[in-house]
C-alpha cells in the first residue's frame, strides 16, 4: 500500500479539504495551533483567501478561522480527493464531506438520509438525469442538480 501523501495546509486551494497527520514548529506555535483544533484526525477545509493571498480561512470542527500562510505551512495534511454525488461511481461506498444549499435544500437531503458525515451509495449511473442512491438499505433519487451540491469522498479515503 502506497504511503499517503503529506503536504502543508498553505499548499491547499479554496474548497480542497485535507486531514491533519502532524503539527511542525517550536513547542509554543504547535501549543497554539493545537489549542485551535489543528489536532490529528480532524478534517479541515479551505474556505476563502483574502484579495491579496494571506491570510486563508479555514473550517474545521464547526467554525472557521483565520491564518497566516507561515502558521499554515506548519499544519501537515494528508488531502481528502472530493467529488460532487453526481459524478461518483457506481457501487463505491461514499462518506457525505458537505451539503452546499441551504436549510432547505439539507432538510430534504436529510428526509432521504443524506446527511454531512453519513454514507451514500451511487446504485445507478446516468449522465445527466436522476441520481439513484442507496443510504441505509433505503433506495432514493436525486434531480442530477441536487446530487451536484453534495460533496463527497472515499469512505475509506476520508477518515476522521
Amino acid at each position: 500500500m502506497p504511503e499517503p501523501e503529506v503536504k502543508p495546509l498553505s499548499t491547499l486551494a479554496v474548497g480542497e479539504r485535507g486531514v491533519v497527520k502532524a503539527v511542525a514548529g517550536d513547542a509554543a506555535v504547535r501549543r497554539r495551533l493545537r489549542a485551535m483544533g489543528f489536532v490529528a484526525g480532524t478534517e479541515v477545509s479551505v474556505r476563502r483567501c483574502a484579495p491579496m493571498g494571506d491570510p486563508v480561512a479555514y473550517d474545521l470542527m464547526g467554525y472557521c478561522l483565520s491564518l497566516r500562510r507561515e502558521e499554515a505551512a506548519l499544519v501537515l495534511v494528508e488531502p481528502v480527493p472530493v467529488m460532487s454525488l453526481s459524478s461518483a461511481a457506481v457501487g463505491v461506498r461514499l462518506r457525505v464531506v458537505e451539503v452546499a444549499g441551504g436549510w432547505g435544500m439539507k432538510r430534504k437531503l436529510a428526509a432521504l438520509g443524506v446527511v454531512e458525515g453519513g454514507f451514500v451509495t451511487r446504485t445507478g449511473m446516468a449522465d445527466s438525469g436522476p441520481v439513484e442512491i442507496e443510504v441505509e438499505g433505503r433506495r432514493g433519487t436525486l434531480g442530477h442538480r441536487m446530487a451536484e451540491r453534495v460533496a463527497v469522498a472515499r469512505a475509506e479515503a476520508a477518515r476522521t
